[in-house]
């Protein structure tokens, strides 16, 4: 019976060797491969039951490359072709899942018998699980978050992306590739001694043990590899000990989002390349849309990513900023994401400043996290995500924490609901306050009104007692001076009488005491306040008038 072959080969002379071999002895080739993510695809397409792999096959590392394949499916055999006699490498490849190893001068018989081992094995592993039906094809899902420029929000994404990861039951792994002053350690209120750079001298026979001692293990589940707390030992993680170590990640997570920051280190260029999805996240403003058409066109320079294979995703999109998303679009001539997340400042603030994921209750805001998850492939279900207390075991919902997370969380909620109040139950409000600010108002002018009244009764009483200071005027000349100074609305009620005279009536006076007294009533601007304040309304004023004698 003839075996179903997958070969994993860049060089094509060693390409027709292997066919050549295959052919001979009557297996058959499915499918050739030149690259990693080429032989992944066809062993989950194909299910073959042999893959040979070069050990020239790129750009992952073949060791990782043999790690993923056997976790994708460990009903496969794997054979390794390899120019190397390192008895350290022959090793290596058998504990990562190498059924079989076999040198470059080969011959038929040589390669042949090594296909036979590793066909046996895994139809060996068959029979043993011939009554499970489940066989594992996927693999570690890279995702890369790249900065248009610096504070467009790139670090607070990635964690509360990875996060809503979490909430699937995923194994996550948040590697932080801003190597020169990544955030992540500060978002997650993280102290640990190990980084990445501690993998470096190990990066050759990376251990599973030496991973986990470099990651550090958040109370939410989580998994972060952290950026070196000094930036300058970033330049010891060059593009070879990305490449590894994002290789190594991913052959052991579900799920593995990279923060590669807003400058493109050599590891960070790997991440963009090697990723699933590489994301450019930009802001709506002028800046950061020609930092991420910039970015893009030196991807394509790099042969890193091309214009057709990058996300953007915006940050930060208001209603009230000038450059909303469909002008970001063309700006950049670049498709945007569908999904975009709201410029939240003051519900970060609180989660941001603490490094207490648990922090962030505003639920729009996570709604929208949730969905550019969703988008952008790291999360499946509509779950709320959960975070692990770190006094507590137990997993806290952080839907049922917005009711009462603290007394600043409890704060930040009932201001929350506050701004959410419906347009109409405040115009409701408003309706109903309006009679009393008509009220308010009327009463401010019957103030004015009535203090106006007492300058208009000063001015006549003033006027009056200029013309009564000749002792040959009588009291209609006076009276006639005072009604003269006021407007006609204001002769209503009018009274003018001249106090401490002699005598009375029309009759001239030369009592040197004598004074001229005006009373008038102020008009109502607001009906009934004519009756009820009936003292205020009236308004006298007074002034001395005096004799010269005769």
């Amino acid at each position: 019976m003839s075996r179903r072959i997958v070969l994993g080969c860049a060089d094509p002379a060693l390409t027709e060797r292997v066919r050549s071999v295959i052919a001979e002895i009557g297996d058959e080739l499915l499918r050739v491969t030149t690259t990693s993510s080429d032989t992944l695809d066809a062993l989950a397409a194909l299910a073959p039951d042999i893959v040979i792999m070069a050990d020239s096959l790129g750009p992952v590392p073949v060791l990782d490359l043999i790690r993923q394949a056997a976790r994708q499916d460990p009903f496969t055999g794997i054979l390794l072709l390899t120019g190397s006699t390192d008895r350290d490498l022959y090793r290596l490849a058998m504990e990562a899942g190498a059924r079989s190893i076999a040198p470059l001068g080969f011959t038929v018989d040589d390669l042949g018998q090594r296909i036979e081992t590793a066909a046996n094995w895994a139809s060996m592993v068959r029979a043993h699980v011939a009554n499970e039906a489940t066989r594992t094809y996927g693999s570690g899902y890279v995702v890369a978050l790249v900065g248009s420029k610096g504070g467009v929000g790139t670090t607070t994404l990635a964690v509360h992306l990875a996060l809503q990861a979490i909430a699937d039951g995923r194994r996550v792994c948040l590697i932080d590739f801003d190597l020169l002053c990544g955030d992540v350690a500060a978002l997650l209120d993280i102290t640990h001694r190990r980084d990445v750079v501690d993998l470096v001298p190990v990066v050759g026979e990376m251990s599973g043990q030496a991973l986990d001692d470099a990651l550090y293990r958040h109370p939410s589940g989580l998994h972060v590899l952290l950026a070196p707390r000094d930036g300058e030992r970033g330049e010891d993680v060059d593009e070879s000990i990305g490449r590894a170590v994002l290789g190594a990640v991913k052959s052991r997570f579900d799920v593995v989002i990279v923060d590669v920051g807003s400058t493109l280190s050599p590891a960070g260029a790997a991440a963009v390349q090697i990723a699933d999805r590489a994301v450019l996240v930009t802001t709506p403003d002028v800046l950061s849309v020609r930092g991420a058409r910039r970015a893009v066109q030196l991807w394509e320079r790099l042969q890193l990513r091309r214009e057709s294979e990058v996300t953007v995703l915006l940050n930060k999109v208001s209603r009230s900023a000038e450059v909303q998303p469909d002008l970001a679009g063309r700006l950049m001539r670049l498709p945007i994401l569908d999904e975009t997340v709201p410029a939240s400042f003051r519900a970060l603030e609180a989660s941001t400043n603490t490094g207490d994921p648990r922090r962030l209750v505003d639920r729009d805001l996570r709604r929208a996290l949730a969905r550019v998850a969703g988008a952008i492939g790291v999360r499946t279900s509509d779950r709320a995500p959960t975070v692990v207390s770190r006094d507590a075991a137990a997993p806290i919902d952080l839907a049922a924490a917005g009711a009462a997370p603290d007394a600043a969380g409890g704060r930040s909620r009932r201001r929350s609901m506050r701004r959410r109040e419906s347009p109409g139950q405040t115009s409701v409000e408003f309706m109903g306050m309006l009679p009393l600010i008509l009220i308010a108002l009327g009463l401010l002018v019957q103030a004015a009104v009535i203090g106006y009244a007492h300058v208009l009764a000063s001015n006549a009483a003033a006027a009056g007692a200029r013309v009564a200071v000749s002792p040959l005027v009588g009291y209609g000349q006076i009276a006639a001076a005072a009604r003269d100074e006021l407007p006609g609305a204001w002769r209503r009620d009018l009274q003018i009488t001249l106090d401490g005279a002699a005598g009375g009536g029309d009759a001239r006076y030369a009592d040197p005491d004598t004074a001229v007294r005006v009373t008038l009533r102020a008009p109502a601007v607001i009906p009934l306040v004519d009756s009820l304040l009936d003292d205020v309304m009236v308004v006298t004023a007074t002034a001395q008038m005096r004799f010269e004698g005769r």
